[in-house]
């Protein structure tokens, strides 16, 4: 009887470490990408550091900045962007926007003119503006941003918004 007991006591003691595994796996899976902005990749399009700068206070527009990036052997093209509102409010932004060619194996900078920290960019591309016009969401919050390219496809980014401040001061949305 003592030996079952000690296997007993063994197995609880492997068990616990191995559960507690689990449940700290689950817990991880669902955090939104941070500040710093989001990744994502469609087919060969690569889209790095991907946040929503907003206007200033009560100013209702958000910039969407960024680096797109094609490890494709064939250039391809951003032809849309949807932004949504946590309240469900969608801004499509096509005309305006035009297209953004993405060369092969190249890569765009988006809605700012200047490095954002170290992140890898071509200074040399001028960059794209991409600006959500009624964009009422608050600083923190996040927006899916659903980009849609003409070969590679679409994808969701859920993109968190943030002030003009700190590293994003200055690369907010142009005015109109």
């Amino acid at each position: 009887m003592r030996h079952r007991r000690t296997l007993v006591a063994a197995a609880l003691l492997v068990a616990a470490p191995l559960l507690a595994a689990c449940s700290v796996a689950d817990a991880t899976t669902s955090q939104q990408p941070s500040g710093n902005g989001a990744s994502a990749t469609v087919g060969p399009m690569q889209l790095r550091a991907i946040t929503i700068v907003k206007a200033g206070a009560g100013v209702p527009l958000g910039s969407v900045i960024g680096t797109i990036v094609n490890t494709g052997t064939t250039p391809d093209t951003l032809t849309s962007v949807q932004v949504t509102n946590p309240s469900g409010t969608t801004t499509t932004i096509t005309g305006a926007l035009g297209s953004i060619p993405i060369p092969a194996q190249g890569r765009v900078q988006i809605g700012a003119t200047t490095q954002i920290g170290q992140a890898a960019v071509n200074v040399n591309t001028p960059a794209q503006q991409i600006t959500v016009k009624n964009f009422t969401i608050a600083p923190t919050a996040f927006a899916n941003v659903v980009f849609t390219f003409q070969k590679a496809g679409q994808v969701t980014v859920p993109t968190m918004a943030v002030p003009p401040t700190g590293i994003y001061s200055g690369l907010g949305p142009l005015a109109g």
